[in-house]
């Protein structure tokens, strides 16, 4: 039988989403937190090592049956996905990445005034074209699951408006977040993104 396990900081992070994937497919995994210096141990499948935050979440998709119904959602899948991680790479940059605080100022201003508005206006579009609650087909993703994330993570870390004028966004979201085994992994871990700073202290 697999056992599954996280290796992750003690941090909320890019581990939320496998934990959540891990709860909608109701499969029990061990949360190992490490230190900084151990993150070289990763996670692991049944022994192996898989590392990289998208190719974990798809791996689990694929494993739970979570990626759409045919050959062309589950790229579909993959492309939305790969253009929030772009979006969120850039905000890792300039929150966590950038020392100089001039330059920090300068990215943080662009990625608000720019970069996410033209990452949500896409993602309003594809999710006003695709009928029902999510961003493809009729049943629930990885994909979902992770953007929902995502966007959890802009609201908390950003702003709390910043879906304000994104009515299929906010209502994608909260589709996800209201599914009752994310409903209530929500609940019992506390699960939010506000108060980084506070947080990466005790990782």
């Amino acid at each position: 039988m697999v056992q599954y396990k996280i290796i992750y900081f003690n941090v909320i992070g890019r581990a939320e989403a496998f934990r959540m994937i891990f709860s909608v497919a109701d499969v029990s995994y061990e949360d190992v937190i490490i230190k900084p210096e151990s993150w070289p141990e990763y996670k692991k499948f049944d022994g192996k090592q898989l590392t990289q935050s998208s190719s974990i979440s798809r791996f689990l998709g694929r494993t739970f049956n979570l990626c759409g119904e045919n050959a062309w959602e589950s790229a579909k899948c993959d492309e939305y996905v790969d253009a929030t991680n772009d979006l969120i790479n850039e905000w890792v940059g300039f929150r966590f990445n950038e020392t100089d605080e001039a330059r920090k100022a300068e990215r943080k201003a662009k990625f608000i005034a720019e970069l996410m508005p033209n990452c949500l206006q896409k993602l309003e579009s594809i999710k006003e074209k695709n009928d029902g609650d999510y961003l493809v087909g009729k049943k629930l993703t990885w994909a979902d699951i992770d953007v929902a994330d995502k966007l959890q993570t802009l609201e908390d870390d950003i702003n709390p408006t910043v879906l304000e004028g994104y009515p299929n966004l906010q209502k994608f979201k909260n589709a996800v977040f209201s599914l009752p085994r994310i409903a209530a992994y929500v609940e019992k871990s506390g699960y939010t993104y506000k108060g980084l700073d506070n947080c990466l202290g005790k990782a």
